[in-house]
C-alpha cells in the first residue's frame, strides 16, 4: 500500500501556484481596464479633433464673410451711387470637377467669390468607397478641394457629383470630366 502523506514542500508549492494565478488574473484585468481606458481616450481625442476642425472652419468662414463685407462697404464708399450687393445668393460661384487620376477628384470653384458650407455627395455611391468628401468646406474663388472616390464592389466611378453651398437653396449637379 502506498502512503499518501502531504509534505511541507507540497503546501508551499500549492500556495505559490495560487499566488501566481492571482497575480496573472490581476495583470489580465489591469490590462483589459487599460485597453478600455485607452480606447475611450482615443475616441474622445478624435471627437475633440473633429470639433476643433469644425470650429476652425467656422472661424475661417466668419473671417471670409467679414472680408467680403468690408470689400463691399469699401466699394460703396468709393462709389457712393452704387449699392453693394449683400445677398450671398448673388455670389458668382460656379464649379468644375475633374478626375486627376484613378481615384483622385478635384472640385474647383471657377467663380470669383468664396463658397462656404460646401458639401459634396455622390448619389448612390457607397460611403465606404469615398474619402475626404467636402463637408461644410470653404472654397475660395479659383481654388479647389480634393477627394477620393473608389470604384469597387460593382459600383463604378460616378459621372457627376452633387454640390451644395451656403447661399444656394438647391444643389448643383457637376459633371466629372
Amino acid at each position: 500500500m502506498m502512503n499518501q502523506a502531504l509534505e511541507a514542500g507540497d503546501a508551499g508549492t500549492w500556495v505559490s501556484a495560487a499566488v501566481a494565478a492571482i497575480a496573472i488574473l490581476y495583470t489580465y484585468l489591469q490590462n483589459r481596464q487599460q485597453k478600455s481606458a485607452q480606447a475611450q481616450t482615443d475616441l474622445l481625442q478624435r471627437e475633440a479633433s473633429a470639433i476643433a476642425g469644425r470650429e476652425a472652419e467656422a472661424a475661417e468662414r466668419r473671417a471670409l464673410a467679414l472680408e467680403q463685407m468690408v470689400e463691399r462697404l469699401a466699394l460703396a464708399q468709393a462709389q457712393p451711387g452704387v449699392q453693394p450687393d449683400s445677398s450671398p445668393a448673388a455670389a458668382p460661384v460656379s464649379w468644375s470637377c475633374r478626375r486627376e487620376h484613378q481615384n483622385l477628384f478635384v472640385l474647383r470653384n471657377e467663380g470669383d467669390e468664396v463658397a462656404t458650407g460646401v458639401h459634396v455627395t455622390v448619389g448612390g455611391h457607397p460611403s465606404g468607397l469615398t474619402r475626404r468628401l467636402p463637408e461644410n468646406a470653404v472654397v475660395r474663388g479659383h481654388e479647389s478641394v480634393e477627394f477620393l472616390i473608389i470604384g469597387a464592389w460593382g459600383h463604378p466611378i460616378p459621372r457627376e457629383v452633387e454640390v451644395t453651398w451656403a447661399g444656394r437653396e438647391d444643389s448643383v449637379i457637376v459633371p466629372v470630366t
